[in-house]
C-alpha cells in the first residue's frame, strides 16, 4: 500500500514538472524579441550630374543622393578631400548636406571656384558619404558608402584677352606691373595699370584680342626695392597657360625704363615682357 502511494506521488510530481517546464518555455519564447536585420534599413544611391571626372573652373559637381525608403532620423552627407593639389576654399567649396527625417533625396554640391588666376590643371580626390559612426549604421550595409570621386580641375581662361598674373615671395613688399602699347595706332602709350593695386599677386587683363595688332610691353615698378625673384602666370585666350620666371635687379642696368606719368608724376617702369599681338593670338617672351 505504501509503495503504491509513493508511485502515485512521484507520478503527480513528474506531471507537474512537465507542466511548469512547458509554461517556462512558452514564457521564454514570448520574451525574446525579434532581431532587426540591417538589411531593412534604406539603401543609399549617389548620382553625379556630370559624366566623367573633368570639371572646369566655375562649374558645380552635384551629387543627387537618394534613399529607397525614408527613416525618422536625419543623415548628414559630406565630401571629404583625401588627396589632390586643389585647396579647399581657394579652389573649391564643398558644404555638407542633411537628409531630413522622412525625406528620400538631397543634393550635395562641390563648387569649383573661378578665381581668374591662370594656373596648371589641378586634381581633387574626394570621398562622399556618411562619416558619422552612429549614422552609418542607419543605412543598408549593401550601400556603397562612401563613394570616391577623382576630379580633374581644368583652368578657365578668358577667351577674349590675355590674363597676366605676377607674384613674388615677399608679401610685405609692394611691387606693381603696368602695360604699354607700342602699336602703330598707339606708339609707346601707357596702356593698363590694373596690375598696380598693392596686392600679391597682381593681375592685369588690359591686353585684348580686339586691341590693335602689334607690340605691347609688361613693365615692373619695383619702387627701389632690393632684388627679388618673380613669376608670371599668363593665361592665353586659347586656354593654354604660360609661366615665366626670373630675378629683377634694377642695378644691372639692362632694363629699358619707360617713365610712367599717367598718375600725375613720373615713376620708373622697366620692361620685362614683350607681347606680340597678331590679331588672333599672343606671343609672350621675356626680355
Amino acid at each position: 500500500m505504501m509503495k503504491k502511494l509513493i508511485y502515485r506521488i512521484a507520478g503527480v510530481a513528474l506531471l507537474m514538472g512537465s507542466i511548469v517546464s512547458c509554461d517556462m518555455l512558452r514564457t521564454a519564447e514570448q520574451d525574446v524579441a525579434d532581431v532587426i536585420s540591417p538589411d531593412r534599413n534604406p539603401t543609399v544611391t549617389f548620382t553625379a550630374n556630370i559624366s566623367g571626372n573633368s570639371v572646369t573652373e566655375g562649374q558645380k559637381f552635384i551629387y543627387t543622393i537618394t534613399m529607397d525608403k525614408p527613416i525618422d532620423r536625419a543623415l548628414t552627407f559630406s565630401a571629404r578631400q583625401v588627396g589632390g593639389t586643389a585647396v579647399a576654399d581657394e579652389d573649391f567649396i564643398a558644404e555638407p548636406v542633411v537628409m531630413q527625417p522622412y525625406s528620400t533625396e538631397a543634393k550635395l554640391e562641390i563648387e569649383i571656384i573661378d578665381d581668374g588666376f591662370p594656373e596648371v590643371e589641378e586634381t581633387a580626390n574626394f570621398e562622399i558619404g556618411i562619416f558619422g559612426i552612429a549614422e552609418r549604421y542607419l543605412i543598408n550595409p549593401n550601400s556603397t558608402n562612401p563613394v570616391t570621386l577623382d576630379l580633374k580641375v581644368i583652368n578657365k581662361n578668358d577667351p577674349g584677352k590675355l590674363i597676366i598674373a605676377f607674384e613674388w615671395p615677399n608679401h610685405s613688399v609692394d611691387i606693381d606691373i603696368v602695360t604699354w602699347s607700342d602699336t602703330e595706332e598707339y606708339p609707346m602709350t601707357e596702356w593698363g595699370d590694373g596690375g598696380a593695386t598693392g596686392s600679391n599677386p597682381e593681375i592685369d587683363n588690359s591686353i585684348w584680342l580686339s586691341d590693335p595688332v602689334g607690340t605691347y610691353y609688361v613693365n615692373i615698378m619695383d619702387w627701389d626695392e632690393d632684388p627679388f625673384t618673380y613669376k608670371f602666370s599668363i593665361g592665353h585666350p586659347n586656354g593654354t597657360v604660360q609661366f615665366i620666371e626670373g630675378t629683377f635687379d634694377r642695378t644691372q642696368n639692362t632694363y629699358i625704363n619707360d617713365p610712367w606719368t599717367a598718375w600725375g608724376g613720373s615713376y620708373d617702369s622697366f620692361r620685362v615682357l614683350k607681347v606680340v599681338h597678331d590679331g588672333n593670338s599672343f606671343t609672350v617672351t621675356k626680355l
